[in-house]
């Protein structure tokens, strides 16, 4: 009887060495920005006051190429930390209004949950720099031209 009590104790502590998650198994993707009124140069967006900045959408594509992979659930947005909007699919276009930012450098975070075909759901944050500036010409000069398109850094969990 001893022994089966011990086992009955002993099962809850199985159950959470079982369910571990083995960060192998996050999905390895590439993460896509794409903007209206935004200037890509280098890893910055840059938008001319009092334009809109638009976020037309987030793809999300496989590093496998045998591998599909998507965004799933709910998409949130925060710039500086404050939360202008929640969004239900990735391809759904958010305002970003600048009239009430001030003239500098602003940071956008996007929370996502992010799933790839055999790996596990994961968690992703990605942080954006975009700067608000009075006048197109100040928008630093790119090298390799002017883009509305951005891959972007993120962490998974």
């Amino acid at each position: 009887m001893k022994k089966l009590l011990f086992l009955l104790l002993a099962l809850p502590l199985l159950g959470l060495a079982v369910s571990c998650d083995d960060d192998d198994n996050l999905p390895k993707v590439d993460i896509t920005f794409s903007y209206t009124n935004g200037t890509v140069v280098g890893s910055q967006v840059y938008v001319v006051k009092p334009d809109t900045l638009y976020i037309d959408g987030i793809s999300v594509k496989a590093v496998n190429t045998d591998h599909e992979a998507t965004i799933a659930g709910l998409v949130t947005y925060y710039v500086d930390g404050r939360m202008p909007g929640l969004v239900a699919s990735p391809y759904e276009r958010i305002p970003i209004v600048t009239e009430g930012l001030s003239i500098g450098q602003h940071n956008l975070s996007v929370a996502m949950n992010v799933a790839e075909e055999g790996c596990a759901l994961a968690s992703a944050v990605v942080g954006v720099r975009f700067n608000v500036v009075a006048d197109s010409t100040d928008i630093p000069s790119a090298a390799s031209g002017y883009s509305n398109q951005m891959p972007v850094e993120y962490t998974l969990k």
